[in-house]
């Protein structure tokens, strides 16, 4: 009774400092792409480089919404890992510095598109198993984010890069992500393999924490995709994907203020977004062999 009492006490002082409007929602289409780079370094060491682009439609509840996936410019994102393999089914990761860029379409940002830039840095820690031919893999990862300030678009194109930095201590955020995928290999296949399709889905939570992070903001997002993927047979190991997917967002944006009672949050907005997402993956599995192959011809 008294820890009921106690998280009855602290819930009721979490909701009395925020004033909250009442929560809408929107609906949106995205086309999301990633190209994976991956090499090896030694047995256990690995390197990878991923790029992002993302366009996406107008929200519909903006005025003359269009339901164009690819009308705006979304995100660009450049983010290096580096990766040690403990044994087969252990896998510890670090991303030790990557940058997006972030766009507000015109439309949902007063007529000027916005700008924003961010790092982040992230650890992570994979674990895999195998049910029978079913590969399943569990991602757990930490996101450092330092965010820039969001500024109109003066460079009018998508690779304004050197807009919005001014990287305040305010702008700090905190997030955690536990993914969780299954790899289905089809056919007669029991693994990925030469000529092989293959379906894979995955869920994903993003939870956010800190002392920048209201209440309200705790739960971040959710993603589901699922994929059909095929890995042909080539000198330069590949892989490719293409699917659908589907995003639940929090979009909760807040301004404090503060009077003589202390701070108090205010809502500026208060919606939730359901993202229809069209997702495209290009792996290449062994950049290094590119190389290997170039040195092999000129002996």
């Amino acid at each position: 009774m008294l820890f009921l009492c106690l998280g009855l006490t602290l819930t009721t002082s979490m909701f009395s400092q925020n004033t909250v409007s009442p929560r809408t929602s929107f609906n949106r289409n995205s086309f999301w792409t990633e190209t994976l780079f991956n090499g090896g370094i030694t047995e256990k060491w690995r390197w990878q480089m991923d790029y992002q682009y993302r366009r996406e439609s107008d929200a519909s509840d903006a005025t003359n919404a269009s339901s164009n996936l690819f009308k705006n410019a979304y995100q660009h994102v450049y983010r290096p890992w580096i990766h040690y393999q403990l044994n087969p089914n252990v896998r510890f990761s670090l991303s030790p510095l990557g940058f997006w860029e972030t766009f507000t379409p015109a439309s949902e940002s007063g007529g000027t598109q916005k700008i924003q830039p961010e790092f982040r840095i992230c650890p992570q820690l994979t674990l895999s198993s195998k049910i029978g031919r079913i590969a399943i893999d569990q991602r757990y990862r930490y996101e450092y984010r330092l965010l820039g300030n969001k500024v109109a678009n003066t460079a009018n194109n998508e690779f304004g890069y050197a807009q919005g930095d001014d990287f305040l201590n305010s702008n700090v955020k905190n997030r955690v992500r536990y993914f969780v995928r299954a790899t289905i290999p089809l056919g007669n296949h029991q693994k990925l393999e030469d000529n092989t399709f293959y379906i894979t889905t995955w869920n994903e939570v993003f939870m956010s924490f800190g002392k920048n992070t209201n209440n309200d903001k705790i739960w971040d997002q959710n993603r589901t995709f699922c994929l059909l993927g095929y890995k042909p047979k080539m000198d330069l190991p590949m892989r490719f994907e293409l699917g659908y997917g589907l995003q639940y967002a929090n979009r909760v944006s807040s301004s404090i203020s503060t009077d003589a009672n202390g701070g108090i949050t205010t809502e500026t907005s208060n919606k939730f977004e359901k993202n229809n997402i069209l997702q495209m993956y290009v792996i290449f599995e062994d950049v290094n062999k590119l190389f290997r192959h170039k040195a092999t011809k000129k002996q």
